[in-house]
Protein backbone atom coordinates (compact mmCIF):
# COMPACT_ATOMS: atom_id res chain seq x y z
CA UNK A 1 0.00 0.00 0.00
CA UNK A 2 1.24 3.50 -0.86
CA UNK A 3 0.85 6.61 1.26
CA UNK A 4 0.70 9.77 -0.85
CA UNK A 5 0.96 13.17 0.83
CA UNK A 6 0.35 16.49 -0.90
CA UNK A 7 1.06 19.52 1.28
CA UNK A 8 -0.05 22.82 -0.19
CA UNK A 9 -0.12 26.34 1.15
CA UNK A 10 -3.63 25.89 2.50
CA UNK A 11 -4.27 22.18 3.14
CA UNK A 12 -2.51 18.84 3.45
CA UNK A 13 -4.08 16.02 1.44
CA UNK A 14 -3.34 12.45 2.49
CA UNK A 15 -4.16 9.42 0.31
CA UNK A 16 -3.83 5.66 0.61
CA UNK A 17 -3.46 3.75 -2.65
CA UNK A 18 -3.74 0.02 -3.24
CA UNK A 19 -1.97 -0.24 -6.60
CA UNK A 20 -3.84 2.46 -8.59
CA UNK A 21 -6.99 2.53 -6.48
CA UNK A 22 -7.61 5.20 -3.86
CA UNK A 23 -8.51 3.42 -0.60
CA UNK A 24 -8.92 6.54 1.51
CA UNK A 25 -8.26 10.26 1.40
CA UNK A 26 -8.39 13.05 3.94
CA UNK A 27 -7.87 16.80 3.67
CA UNK A 28 -6.64 18.48 6.85
CA UNK A 29 -4.59 21.38 8.14
CA UNK A 30 -0.84 20.88 8.22
CA UNK A 31 -0.70 21.07 12.04
CA UNK A 32 -2.73 17.84 12.26
CA UNK A 33 -0.71 15.98 9.65
CA UNK A 34 1.76 14.03 11.81
CA UNK A 35 -0.93 12.84 14.24
CA UNK A 36 -3.08 11.58 11.38
CA UNK A 37 -0.16 9.76 9.73
CA UNK A 38 0.59 8.01 13.04
CA UNK A 39 -2.98 6.71 13.11
CA UNK A 40 -2.58 5.35 9.58
CA UNK A 41 0.63 3.55 10.54
CA UNK A 42 -1.26 1.54 13.16
CA UNK A 43 -4.07 0.45 10.86
CA UNK A 44 -2.52 -0.10 7.42
CA UNK A 45 0.42 -2.00 5.98
CA UNK A 46 2.16 0.86 4.20
CA UNK A 47 5.23 0.02 2.11
CA UNK A 48 5.92 3.22 0.19
CA UNK A 49 5.51 6.91 0.91
CA UNK A 50 5.82 9.91 -1.38
CA UNK A 51 5.44 13.47 -0.18
CA UNK A 52 5.06 16.66 -2.20
CA UNK A 53 5.37 19.74 -0.02
CA UNK A 54 5.49 23.45 -0.77
CA UNK A 55 6.24 24.22 2.90
CA UNK A 56 8.93 21.97 4.38
CA UNK A 57 10.30 18.42 4.23
CA UNK A 58 8.61 15.87 6.46
CA UNK A 59 11.12 13.12 5.81
CA UNK A 60 12.54 13.05 9.37
CA UNK A 61 9.12 13.09 11.06
CA UNK A 62 7.75 10.36 8.81
CA UNK A 63 10.85 8.19 9.13
CA UNK A 64 10.38 8.16 12.91
CA UNK A 65 6.82 6.87 12.49
CA UNK A 66 7.65 4.09 9.99
CA UNK A 67 10.62 1.86 10.74
CA UNK A 68 10.66 -0.02 7.45
CA UNK A 69 9.51 2.13 4.59
CA UNK A 70 10.60 3.25 1.14
CA UNK A 71 10.40 7.03 1.13
CA UNK A 72 10.29 8.93 -2.16
CA UNK A 73 11.04 12.63 -1.99
CA UNK A 74 10.64 14.82 -5.06
CA UNK A 75 13.70 16.88 -4.16
CA UNK A 76 15.86 13.72 -4.35
CA UNK A 77 18.04 13.94 -7.46
CA UNK A 78 18.12 10.14 -7.66
CA UNK A 79 14.34 9.95 -8.01
CA UNK A 80 13.29 8.92 -11.51
CA UNK A 81 10.63 11.10 -13.08
CA UNK A 82 8.94 10.15 -16.37
CA UNK A 83 9.93 13.23 -18.38
CA UNK A 84 13.00 15.27 -19.28
CA UNK A 85 13.15 18.34 -17.06
CA UNK A 86 14.36 21.35 -19.04
CA UNK A 87 13.63 23.83 -16.24
CA UNK A 88 16.79 25.88 -15.65
CA UNK A 89 16.41 26.45 -11.90
CA UNK A 90 15.46 22.92 -10.87
CA UNK A 91 16.14 23.57 -7.17
CA UNK A 92 13.42 26.22 -7.08
CA UNK A 93 10.84 24.20 -9.02
CA UNK A 94 7.87 23.45 -6.76
CA UNK A 95 7.37 19.80 -5.90
CA UNK A 96 3.67 20.15 -6.66
CA UNK A 97 4.53 21.22 -10.20
CA UNK A 98 6.68 18.11 -10.70
CA UNK A 99 3.76 16.00 -9.51
CA UNK A 100 1.29 17.76 -11.80
CA UNK A 101 3.51 17.35 -14.86
CA UNK A 102 3.97 13.67 -14.00
CA UNK A 103 0.20 13.29 -13.74
CA UNK A 104 -0.19 14.88 -17.18
CA UNK A 105 2.42 12.53 -18.62
CA UNK A 106 0.74 9.40 -17.26
CA UNK A 107 -2.68 10.64 -18.41
CA UNK A 108 -1.58 11.78 -21.88
CA UNK A 109 1.82 10.22 -22.69
CA UNK A 110 3.71 11.71 -25.64
CA UNK A 111 1.17 14.51 -26.11
CA UNK A 112 1.36 18.29 -25.71
CA UNK A 113 -0.22 19.12 -22.36
CA UNK A 114 -0.68 22.30 -20.35
CA UNK A 115 -1.60 21.88 -16.68
CA UNK A 116 -3.22 24.89 -15.03
CA UNK A 117 -3.51 24.60 -11.24
CA UNK A 118 -5.79 27.13 -9.55
CA UNK A 119 -4.84 27.36 -5.89
CA UNK A 120 -3.04 29.85 -3.66
CA UNK A 121 -1.14 30.68 -6.84
CA UNK A 122 -2.07 29.90 -10.43
CA UNK A 123 0.61 27.76 -12.02
CA UNK A 124 1.00 26.88 -15.69
CA UNK A 125 3.16 23.88 -16.61
CA UNK A 126 3.82 22.63 -20.13
CA UNK A 127 5.11 19.25 -21.29
CA UNK A 128 5.46 18.58 -25.02
CA UNK A 129 4.83 15.50 -27.15
CA UNK A 130 8.49 14.49 -26.80
CA UNK A 131 7.96 14.32 -23.01
CA UNK A 132 10.08 17.40 -22.38
CA UNK A 133 8.99 19.70 -19.56
CA UNK A 134 9.70 23.32 -20.51
CA UNK A 135 8.33 25.20 -17.50
CA UNK A 136 5.43 27.64 -17.52
CA UNK A 137 4.24 30.59 -15.48
CA UNK A 138 3.11 31.61 -11.98
CA UNK A 139 0.58 34.29 -11.08
CA UNK A 140 -1.49 35.24 -8.00
CA UNK A 141 -4.44 33.01 -7.14
CA UNK A 142 -7.99 34.16 -6.43
CA UNK A 143 -7.64 34.94 -2.71
CA UNK A 144 -4.25 36.55 -3.22
CA UNK A 145 -5.79 38.99 -5.71
CA UNK A 146 -8.55 39.95 -3.31
CA UNK A 147 -6.08 40.34 -0.46
CA UNK A 148 -3.68 42.50 -2.48
CA UNK A 149 -6.47 44.88 -3.52
CA UNK A 150 -7.33 45.44 0.14
CA UNK A 151 -3.76 45.37 1.48
CA UNK A 152 -2.24 47.85 -0.96
CA UNK A 153 -5.07 50.39 -1.13
CA UNK A 154 -6.60 52.65 1.50
CA UNK A 155 -10.30 52.10 0.91
CA UNK A 156 -10.96 48.86 -0.93
CA UNK A 157 -12.48 46.08 1.21
CA UNK A 158 -11.21 42.52 1.56
CA UNK A 159 -13.88 40.32 -0.01
CA UNK A 160 -14.51 36.62 -0.44
CA UNK A 161 -14.77 35.33 -3.99
CA UNK A 162 -18.14 35.72 -5.69
CA UNK A 163 -18.52 34.70 -9.33
CA UNK A 164 -21.17 37.22 -10.34
CA UNK A 165 -22.67 37.13 -13.82
CA UNK A 166 -21.92 40.72 -14.81
CA UNK A 167 -19.47 42.55 -17.01
CA UNK A 168 -19.93 46.04 -15.51
CA UNK A 169 -19.85 46.66 -11.78
CA UNK A 170 -22.22 49.36 -10.52
CA UNK A 171 -20.71 49.31 -7.01
CA UNK A 172 -17.26 48.75 -5.50
CA UNK A 173 -17.81 45.15 -4.39
CA UNK A 174 -19.15 44.05 -7.78
CA UNK A 175 -16.31 45.89 -9.52
CA UNK A 176 -13.75 43.96 -7.48
CA UNK A 177 -15.45 40.60 -8.09
CA UNK A 178 -15.62 41.27 -11.84
CA UNK A 179 -12.04 42.48 -11.99
CA UNK A 180 -10.70 39.37 -10.26
CA UNK A 181 -12.72 36.82 -12.24
CA UNK A 182 -12.37 38.49 -15.66
CA UNK A 183 -8.68 39.04 -14.99
CA UNK A 184 -8.10 35.35 -14.31
CA UNK A 185 -10.22 34.18 -17.25
CA UNK A 186 -8.54 36.62 -19.61
CA UNK A 187 -5.08 35.65 -18.37
CA UNK A 188 -5.72 31.93 -18.86
CA UNK A 189 -7.25 32.37 -22.31
CA UNK A 190 -4.35 34.53 -23.48
CA UNK A 191 -1.77 32.05 -22.18
CA UNK A 192 -3.52 29.19 -23.97
CA UNK A 193 -3.85 31.22 -27.19
CA UNK A 194 -0.13 31.99 -27.25
CA UNK A 195 0.87 28.40 -26.57
CA UNK A 196 -1.51 27.00 -29.18
CA UNK A 197 0.16 29.12 -31.86
CA UNK A 198 3.33 27.09 -31.36
CA UNK A 199 2.01 23.71 -30.24
CA UNK A 200 -0.91 22.02 -31.98
CA UNK A 201 -3.27 19.48 -30.42
CA UNK A 202 -2.77 20.86 -26.93
CA UNK A 203 -4.42 19.17 -23.94
CA UNK A 204 -5.58 21.85 -21.50
CA UNK A 205 -5.89 20.35 -18.02
CA UNK A 206 -7.36 22.53 -15.29
CA UNK A 207 -7.20 21.44 -11.66
CA UNK A 208 -6.92 22.86 -8.15
CA UNK A 209 -9.27 23.71 -5.33
CA UNK A 210 -10.41 27.02 -6.86
CA UNK A 211 -10.85 25.79 -10.44
CA UNK A 212 -14.58 25.07 -10.46
CA UNK A 213 -15.62 28.62 -11.34
CA UNK A 214 -13.89 28.16 -14.71
CA UNK A 215 -16.29 25.42 -15.83
CA UNK A 216 -17.73 26.26 -19.27
CA UNK A 217 -15.52 29.36 -19.46
CA UNK A 218 -12.36 27.88 -21.00
CA UNK A 219 -12.87 26.27 -24.40
CA UNK A 220 -11.90 22.58 -24.76
CA UNK A 221 -10.50 22.37 -21.24
CA UNK A 222 -10.30 19.08 -19.36
CA UNK A 223 -11.26 19.57 -15.72
CA UNK A 224 -9.35 17.16 -13.49
CA UNK A 225 -10.57 16.45 -9.98
CA UNK A 226 -8.67 17.22 -6.78
CA UNK A 227 -7.05 13.77 -6.90
CA UNK A 228 -5.13 14.54 -10.09
CA UNK A 229 -1.85 15.43 -8.37
CA UNK A 230 -2.10 12.50 -5.94
CA UNK A 231 -2.60 10.05 -8.81
CA UNK A 232 0.50 11.47 -10.48
CA UNK A 233 2.53 11.05 -7.28
CA UNK A 234 1.35 7.46 -6.86
CA UNK A 235 2.41 6.77 -10.44
CA UNK A 236 5.87 8.14 -9.66
CA UNK A 237 6.17 5.46 -6.96
CA UNK A 238 5.15 2.77 -9.45
CA UNK A 239 7.52 4.22 -12.06
CA UNK A 240 10.45 4.00 -9.66
CA UNK A 241 9.52 0.50 -8.52
CA UNK A 242 9.63 -0.65 -12.13
CA UNK A 243 13.11 0.70 -12.86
Amino acid sequence: MNLVIDIGNTLAKVYLFEDSKIISKKFLDEASLTIYIKSLSKNYDIKNIICSSVTKSYRNEISKIFEEITYFELSDKKLKIPFYNKYKTKNSLGQDRIGLVSAAFFKFPSENSLVIDIGTCITYDFIDSKNIYHGGAISPGINMRYESLSEFTSNLPFLEFNDIDKIIGSNTNDSIHIGVSIGIIGEIKEYINRLEKKYLNLNIIITGGDSTFLLNKIKNAIFADLDFLAIGLNNIIKYNEGN
